[in-house]
């Protein structure tokens, strides 16, 4: 038996033990991806018996009460950096609070005395078994975990056995954690579907930005339908590469097929990097691969990463765009909807990219067509997520146009020429209120 094997069993504990760390007026952390279901568990048990502890962690796809209901508020501080599903009805009734973010300036808290919300002093990861030398793997979401482990006064890990092991950074020495759970519960892994009447919508918006992605282009993609929808029309493509926030379905089909080679990357070349990989992907596939790396959103984040990338292609939805390109993409008015995510780093760094180009999508309605997702100004409160100087090509069902070097007056002509017919004339009509005399 090796050393590392000795020191693992030493560090068994079990979820209720890993609760109890917690003390009023703690800072704690959970891991982004799958949460340590147990241990939340636990933690919630200790509701009343804590005082002012900050709990920060965003999981989108799963739904826990202590992040929906106000009776938790008697201990705990709930608090995202992202909004998902699972803590959306949390957010809308006020009892979570956001901070908004850019990940790679997370480190910037600790400079010159800003507020820290980096440092935890408890850490709830999840891992992978230890492989035969000790190392562990944060499965297919990276994202920051791994810095914030190093970062925290303590670290506590949920053991997976089914989590996968990727290339890149993804991994940690049992020699770096504190504590490890081997109690572990099921993460429901799925996708928000869209309406089925939006189907076709979104694959004609798809095969429409496919057009504006040529052989060689380093790709990112925003999760969600119609970025699985592109995806569905690049398939013919050669020598893409990939280099994205998040690796989508599409992504992992298009290495699969031999469409996404990386051959004219700057960086990772001939590797598909992403922070994380969506559960709805084949991860059996990307599993022990050596053609995906995974590295830290403080990394695939970076402004300067994605700039240095060659032909850097960023397609993003948004839920609405003004007629001067201004896009919301993460609020409804005040109320956050999502989160700041990577979508104006990506859309910011493809623009500085060399023979690079940004790609917002979005259907022209929301609401079964009752709404106009063109708008001719933002709902009081919107969130801007990507400012108009960095809106380049925007994609509804009804066409491509692209706004870069149009003034306010051409801006809204070209945007209201893809904007759903039924809404045409009243945009047209506001826009003549706004930028005519």
């Amino acid at each position: 038996m090796t050393p590392w094997q000795h020191t693992y069993k030493d560090k068994i504990i079990s979820a209720e033990a890993a609760a109890k760390f917690v003390k009023s007026g703690s800072l704690v952390r959970f891991h982004i991806g799958k949460p340590p279901i147990p241990i939340l568990d636990a933690l919630a048990k200790r509701n009343g018996e804590l005082q002012d502890v900050t709990v920060i962690q965003c999981y989108p796809l799963y739904t826990h009460p202590f992040w929906n209901e106000a009776e938790y508020d008697r201990s705990f501080t709930r608090v995202v950096d992202y909004v998902g599903v699972g803590c959306r009805p949390g957010m809308q009734k006020h009892y979570v609070d956001f901070i908004p973010l850019d990940y790679p300036q997370y480190a910037k808290q600790l400079e010159d005395g800003r507020t820290n919300t980096w440092e935890a002093d408890i850490f709830y990861g999840v891992i992978s078994p230890p492989d035969e030398k000790g190392y562990c793997s944060f499965g297919n979401a990276l994202w920051y975990n791994k810095d914030v482990a190093r970062a925290a006064k303590c670290f506590v890990a949920e053991v997976d056995p089914t989590f996968i092991r990727t290339h890149g950074d993804n991994w940690i020495h049992v020699s770096e954690i504190d504590y490890l759970v081997e109690e572990t519960k099921a993460f429901p892994v799925g996708t928000n579907p869209p309406p089925e009447e939006e189907h076709g919508t979104l694959e004609v918006i798809g095969e429409f930005a496919s057009t504006l992605i040529r052989d060689g282009d380093t790709v990112q993609m925003g999760i969600g339908a119609i970025s699985e929808a592109i995806g569905l029309f690049l398939m013919d493509r050669n020598d893409l590469g990939i280099h994205s926030e998040i690796m989508t379905a599409s992504h992992v089909e298009l290495v699969k097929r031999g469409v996404a080679t990386g051959k004219y990357k700057a960086q990772n070349k001939g590797k598909a990097v992403a922070a994380m990989v969506v559960g709805a992907a084949d991860l059996a596939f990307v599993d022990n691969n050596p053609a995906f790396e995974l590295y830290s959103v403080l990394h695939t984040n970076s402004l300067l990463t994605i700039a240095a990338q060659n032909s850097q292609v960023a397609v993003n939805s948004t839920l609405a765009i003004d007629l001067t390109g201004q896009a919301a993409a993460e609020s409804i008015g005040p109320q956050m909807y999502s989160g700041i995510g990577g979508q104006m780093t990506f859309m910011m760094g493809a623009m500085y990219s060399k023979g690079g180009r940004s790609i917002m999508v979005l259907p022209s309605t929301a609401r079964k067509g009752q709404l106009s997702r063109i708008v001719p100004m933002l709902e009081p409160g919107s969130t801007i997520t990507t400012p108009r100087q960095y809106m380049d090509y925007v994609v509804t069902e009804f066409g491509i146009v692209n706004l870069q070097g149009k003034s306010q007056r051409q801006r809204a002509e070209a945007l209201i020429e893809i904007a759903h017919p039924d809404f045409q004339p009243d945009l047209r009509q506001a826009a003549k209120k706004m930028f005519w005399p």
